[in-house]
């Protein structure tokens, strides 16, 4: 028995280092495709590419699909980060282009979870930091920046209010996608012996709201701008802690006390969104329904009628009106081509007070 296991892990063994090898020839591949880019002054983030690639792994596996997925957005944003650190230079006859690094804007200051999003996605971008959601959207529509990174929802928390209104009220389109998951820490300035105070996002007090209520019972919260906010201004505090992202601690020179003190396992989903549009496997849009029976049945009705998968629906206040209510709506259009989805809406629109499609990506 002892020689079988052996064998069986002997095997397990020699399977890691395959993966390791593979790893490392995908890796060399995408450099060179990075250097083709760069020669050709092509965009190096391409999100209708990342799209066919994990909806092909999906496919042709029987693993679970959330696990495929989730190994391999680690794998494709690894190895974007490094593609974008190919210099466009030495380019036909000595000329030198720019480099292959986007500006993207973030919620900040410096090492908050948005940050960490925007870099696993476009790796060394130039950065924007703002402070709040709407100057990110402002950036984006004016043109000062190629694209933005905004929180989209919370596992735990739900959709992020900020972020929805400005999605309706900004000339912007959602490019892109990238779940994270959200390891939230407990972190004090060096020589801090004593909590009689946490800061943090109030989402992120909320997550770990049974963490603090059974070790902090008597310890006042206060709320700040993000997490980041939290960590930076803990030196304005005695006897205080932040919860904020691991990363975050070597940013600002805090000991982390505890790890995954959130209560429950939670992630984060972000977007990208950019004056330009895409188009890809999934389409969110936002509407108003007229104000009679079934309304939104019919306009339910058409997506299913159609055989189209909704993946998200969401009904929030419209802020016009006491009554009125908007719908943020995420379908699958992966085996729809882009005027047949243009048709779709279409055939909704009649049945609407306001509709606006967010992006395709």
């Amino acid at each position: 028995m002892k020689k079988e296991i052996e064998g069986l892990r002997k095997r397990i063994d020699e399977i890691d280092d395959s993966i390791l090898s593979l790893l490392e020839e995908r890796l060399s591949i995408v450099r060179k495709v990075g250097k083709f880019k760069a020669e050709k002054d092509v965009a190096m983030y391409d999100p209708l590419r990342e799209q066919d690639i994990l909806k092909r792994l999906t496919s042709a596996t029987s693993l679970d699909q959330s696990f495929v997925m989730r190994v391999f957005r680690e794998i494709i944003s690894f190895c974007r980060g490094d593609e974008q650190r190919i210099e466009r230079k030495d380019v036909g006859g000595g000329k030198t282009a720019r480099k292959t690094s986007s500006s993207v804007a973030v919620l900040g200051p410096a090492g908050t979870f948005t940050e960490n999003a925007a870099k696993k996605i476009f790796g060394d971008a130039k950065v924007t930091y703002c402070e709040n959601v709407e100057d990110i959207f402002k950036l984006v529509e004016d043109g000062q920046v190629e694209q933005g990174v905004v929180a989209m929802e919370n596992s735990l928390e739900g959709s992020v209010g900020k972020t929805m209104e400005a999605l309706m009220e900004y000339n912007t389109s959602i490019v892109g996608e990238l779940t994270l998951d959200i390891n939230l820490c407990l972190m004090t300035r060096k020589g801090t012996d004593k909590i009689d105070l946490i800061l943090s996002h109030p989402h992120a007090l909320a997550q770990c709201a049974g963490y603090l209520k059974e070790n902090y019972p008597k310890a006042r919260q206060v709320s700040a701008k993000s997490t980041a906010q939290a960590m930076k201004d803990l030196s304005s505090y005695e006897n205080a802690a932040a919860i904020g992202f691991k990363e975050g601690a070597k940013t600002y020179g805090l000991n982390i006390v505890a790890e995954n003190i959130q209560d429950d396992f939670s992630q984060t989903r972000f977007i990208v969104i950019s004056k330009e549009k895409v188009f890809g496997g999934k389409t969110s849009l936002i509407f108003a329904v007229k104000d009679e029976p079934g309304a939104l049945y019919s306009i339910l009705k058409t997506f299913a009628d159609k055989g189209i998968n909704l993946t998200k629906i969401e009904s929030r206040p419209s802020k016009r009106k006491l009554g009125e209510y908007l719908f943020f709506l995420d379908f699958e259009n992966v085996e729809l081509t882009e005027k047949e989805i243009g048709r779709v809406v279409e055939s909704v629109k009649p049945k609407t007070t306001f509709l606006k499609i967010l992006g395709s990506y």
